[in-house]
């Protein structure tokens, strides 16, 4: 009721005609007055124009935040090709709909996995004990101790007798986990609140007697210690959850920061080591390890292992006896390194492997006597390589060329594993790999059938950048497409904390193109796709190399004529909002609409914020440092607004939970762009009052959330 009238009353803000391809409005947008601040650091002044907004408890501020809302749900409304899309997406992706999804194994093999239940409208846990047996569903939800249906995360024990499941029916920062007995045929009594699976997720014990987690003391947004003062803590099945013993972090000799998150990894049944990470935002974490009999005794000694500078990746490390096994940045495309646990030299490791700058090593994964790992040309095109126990190297060959491929299935205690691949027209397969590295249907999906997308291609072009440097640039179209100047392009771009914009299989995605568009994905500095230097040159005072690789990118199709300005599209989302933010300040005029979903717009903002809980100044730079502090309002896209300045129509997808990015960051954006913006273009802020920054969304909102995308550039072409 409450929205309805709020849509209604915004419908005053709105006189909207529109026809079948495009729409015609007359915008008068929800009025806010400015309260500036004025900051000086280092020699210069910055003026925050809407500072006012920063304030999220004011009712006049969260009136003209539902209002802005309100506008956006007018537009949508009112948008034909809003419901077209929607109707398309709804029939793709009802064909994969009731698949499995959220894959788990334990050491033994067996699976446990999600499937929806269109009746109960949940996902439902099934087990497998071996891939030929018949399935079985563990329990029904109507039986689930807590109120919620969402099921967001699976954990299996080691020995697969029990299983934690997180459930997030608020869909705010924490999640509850549960442990389900298999051999009783129950839900335990432990109940573990407090938790974000994002962060390091459940360690069972190598006995399967308990696990171990990071707790965070403070979950409440509004608490000036939000997420600070987190440590890992362990929890045997049985005892009080609110007991809560600590194992790690908590200890001050160890110098860990209270905006850091100090959460642990155990990687087997057989490990006799536990490493603790001193996780922060950024690729490198300095550790700790220690003996995990004396963890599990409560008398943790815990010693420094390998530092940030030492470029191991966080995620990349793995015991293996009396080894460590790890992937570590080089400037020429990451190498596999091993050291010996007791005595560890991380200056001078034994090499396993090399990558290079056109293809570097990306990921690996260790069995019993194997170790795998994969190279990735330019981020796209996937090689695959096993070592064996005498350090013999050899190049699989998988069924096709995968775009993107992740391990399953692995331990060290047997020398099974699986690989899941697809690409940017090849939908997603798992494959097992034999002890002879040949490729076998694992069988447990079954993939629905695209025939729209059979004759669609994928080709990489290298674009020349502002500094000569050569930048990526994936393609997607029809083949017997005209490559002309008509096209219409849906641009998604990223570019930070060295993730590569790797191919992904979307039917969502490729509807575009099946209606006759082109897909397009920047491979810009920040991210990983040539290696760590490849995220070094799109970080801090360099952050300016990603957002002028894009329009380089932008500039190129519109040079060898596969499009015109005003018929590309830009997508981002979370920390992409930088890098597209930026480059729609500096080139308005090559795009025809700006999209962003929970984008970060204003990090000079975050950075300088008196509650901030976020560690992101080690990928953006600090307040504290005079180049760095330039280097911030440099990259900020809402300081950098010009007024009387002529924008491309904008939809900006903030959510009101976000963890991460307050939705303050981007209010202020869309009001100082709204009053600044001199074409008749929409400039919307459409807020998601239920979901946080990276929380699973459900079927039908995914799908919504998506038609609001491509309606929105769709509509938005100029001819």
């Amino acid at each position: 009721m409450i929205r309805q009238t709020l849509l209604y009353i915004s419908l005053f803000y709105l006189l909207i005609s529109c026809n079948y391809g495009q729409l015609t409005n007359t915008w008068n947008y929800p009025e806010i007055n400015p309260i500036p601040k004025s900051q000086k650091l280092f020699g210069m002044t910055v003026v925050d124009s809407y500072h006012n907004l920063t304030d999220l408890q004011d009712t006049i501020v969260q009136k003209w935040l539902k209002a802005q809302d309100s506008l956006a749900e007018s537009y949508f409304l009112n948008n034909q090709w809003f419901k077209i899309f929607q109707e398309r997406f709804q029939e793709l992706e009802g064909r994969g709909r009731g698949n499995i999804n959220l894959i788990r194994n334990d050491e033994n093999g067996n699976y446990f996995y999600l499937r929806y239940d269109e009746t109960q409208d949940a996902d439902e846990l099934y087990f497998k004990e071996k891939l030929s047996d018949k399935e079985i569903k563990l329990f029904d939800t109507r039986t689930y101790p807590i109120e919620g249906k969402n099921i967001s995360y699976l954990e299996p024990s080691y020995d697969g007798s029990k299983i934690a499941i997180g459930f997030n029916p608020n869909e705010d920062f924490t999640t509850t986990i549960l442990i389900y007995d298999l051999e009783a045929k129950e839900f335990l009594r432990d109940q573990i609140t407090h938790i974000n699976p994002d962060f390091g997720g459940v360690q069972w014990l190598p006995d399967n007697s308990g696990i171990i987690y990071l707790y965070f003391p403070y979950v409440e947004q509004s608490s000036a210690k939000y997420k600070k003062g987190s440590y890992s803590v362990i929890h045997f099945l049985g005892e009080d959850p609110q007991k809560r013993t600590p194992i790690f972090g908590n200890d001050s000799n160890l110098g860990i920061a209270s905006d850091y998150f100090p959460k642990v990894k155990i990687g087997s049944s057989l490990d006799s080591y536990i490493i603790g990470y001193a996780a922060k935002s950024g690729m490198f974490y300095d550790s700790f390890i220690a003996k995990l009999s004396d963890v599990m005794k409560g008398n943790p000694r815990w010693k420094p292992f390998f530092k940030a500078t030492d470029k191991v990746y966080y995620n990349q490390g793995e015991i293996r006896g009396q080894y460590f096994i790890y992937r570590r940045a080089t400037p020429d495309g990451n190498q596999l390194c091993q050291v010996v646990i007791e005595n560890p030299n991380f200056e001078s490791p034994l090499i396993l492997a090399s990558g290079s700058l056109e293809e570097p090593i990306t990921h690996f994964e260790i069995t019993k006597d194997n170790i795998y790992f994969i190279r990735e040309k330019f981020g796209v095109e996937i090689s695959i390589f096993r070592i064996d126990d005498l350090q013999n190297t050899v190049q699989l060959e998988p069924p096709f060329t995968p775009g993107y491929a992740s391990f399953f299935g692995e331990s060290v205690a047997h020398n099974h594993i699986g690989i899941g691949m697809d690409g940017w027209t090849s939908n997603y397969v798992r494959y097992n790999i034999d002890s002879q590295g040949k490729f076998s249907d694992e069988g447990l999906l079954g993939s629905a059938n695209f025939p729209e997308f059979h004759d669609m291609v994928s080709k990489q072009i290298m674009v020349t950048s502002h500094d000569g440097v050569e930048v990526p640039l994936s393609l997607v179209f029809k083949k017997d497409m005209p490559l002309d100047s008509n096209n219409e392009v849906f641009m998604y771009v990223y570019g930070a904390y060295g993730q590569s914009m790797s191919p992904f299989f979307s039917p969502t995605y490729l509807d575009w193109v099946s209606q006759g568009g082109i897909l397009a994905f920047p491979h810009v500095r920040g991210g990983g796709e040539k290696g760590e230097e490849w995220h070094t040159q799109g970080m801090k005072t360099l952050k300016y190399n990603s957002w002028k690789d894009l329009v380089a990118c932008t500039e190129s199709l519109i040079e060898i004529g596969y499009t015109r300005k005003g018929l590309v599209s830009l997508y981002t989302n979370s920390a992409g909002g930088i890098t597209a933010g930026m480059a729609v300040n500096e080139s308005p005029e090559l795009y025809s609409s700006f999209i962003a979903e929970v984008p970060r717009l204003h990090p000079f903002g975050l950075e300088s914020a008196t509650m901030s809980n976020s560690t992101s100044y080690i990928e953006y730079g600090t307040i504290n440092d005079s180049l760095e502090c330039l280097g911030l309002v440099k990259m900020d896209p809402y300081l950098n607004l010009s007024a009387n300045s002529y924008y491309p129509a904008t939809l900006i997808l903030p959510s009101s939970n976000d963890d991460r990015i307050p939705l303050w960051d981007s209010g202020k954006y869309i009001a100082k762009l709204q009053k600044y913006n001199q074409a008749n273009t929409p400039i919307l802020m459409d807020i998601d009052y239920d979901s946080g920054h990276e929380n699973a969304l459900s079927y039908d909102a995914s799908i919504d959330l998506n038609a609001r995308i491509f309606s929105f550039a769709k509509a938005n072409m100029r001819d």
